[in-house]
């Protein structure tokens, strides 16, 4: 890969950009991560993804001495190191606790390290959108609610690498997390929706579930468009029996869902509401 990472204010070319292995994110994946794309150096929810990283911060008891502004400045830099204000971008920012000091509470005095890389992004494939995509249940069963850790985006992101494989190894796109009575929650790397007689449905945010940014401005287009929406519990007999489904992420936008396990969604993919959807958000 070529190009620049920025790592605690300065730029390295990625060859030869290192942390140290006594990082705590490295040793223990004690960081937290946010990806983001841009189109010709904007930014899409730049401010989004910011709130989320400092309330993950604030939550879980990182100290950081810069402010959301220093992060946003780091940002559009490193996309103008990297040439890339001219072009669509993938963008990750991650946030470690810094050198591990040999104690395991979280140190106030912790230096944390910014480490930001931008690439040109890269489509998912052009048959996703007008095909759409399968998706699997999980092998891993979660808890529904009560744990907050899954309101963050932690590095320590090994059950969604693992869920995101096994879909792949199946011919599959997405795994979807489910519980132990098979209550939707969501990928490996979405958030899920679906469509039933013209209303849509995704789970609701209380439960153990990633407040995804794009899962945001679906809401926020849904209200726009006057298409009637509700946040409730799914099971996934409602995936099997839905009209339309559709997942969600900051880099893919809108995904059109045809296949559940080996049940194939009847009607017609991308659907009318999910079509509208991906149109509006500018899914490609």
């Amino acid at each position: 890969m070529s190009g620049y990472i920025y790592i605690d204010g300065r730029f390295y070319r990625s060859g030869k950009a290192k942390v140290s292995v006594n990082d705590r994110g490295f040793l223990y994946g004690d960081g937290i991560f946010e990806t983001m794309r841009s189109n010709s150096g904007s930014v899409f929810m730049l401010s989004d993804h910011l709130d989320r990283l400092f309330h993950s911060l604030r939550a879980l008891k990182f100290y950081p001495a810069f402010n959301k502004e220093h992060i946003e400045d780091a940002v559009l830099k490193t996309l103008t190191k990297n040439r890339l204000t001219r072009e669509d971008a993938y963008i990750k920012i991650m946030v470690t606790r810094g050198d591990h000091s040999g104690a395991l509470y979280f140190d106030q005095e912790s230096k944390l390290r910014v480490i930001i890389i931008a690439k040109k992004l890269k489509y998912s494939g052009s048959s996703i959108y007008p095909k759409g995509v399968d998706i699997i249940s999980s092998s891993i069963v979660r808890q529904a609610s009560g744990d907050q850790t899954y309101k963050h985006k932690l590095m320590s992101y090994f059950d969604n690498l693992y869920e995101k494989d096994r879909a792949y190894s199946q011919g599959a796109f997405e795994s979807i997390f489910l519980t132990r009575d098979k209550l939707v929650l969501e990928g490996s790397t979405t958030n899920i929706f679906m469509v039933k007689r013209n209303r849509v449905y995704t789970p609701a945010s209380n439960q153990n579930i990633l407040p995804g940014i794009a899962r945001k401005a679906v809401l926020a287009l849904c209200g726009a468009n006057r298409i009637k929406i509700r946040e409730k519990k799914l099971y996934y007999r409602d995936l099997i029996n839905a009209d339309e489904i559709f997942l969600t992420n900051s880099i893919s936008g809108v995904i059109p869902v045809r296949k559940v396990g080996v049940h194939s969604l009847s009607g017609h993919i991308p659907g009318k509401i999910t079509m509208k959807l991906m149109e509006q958000y500018g899914s490609k």
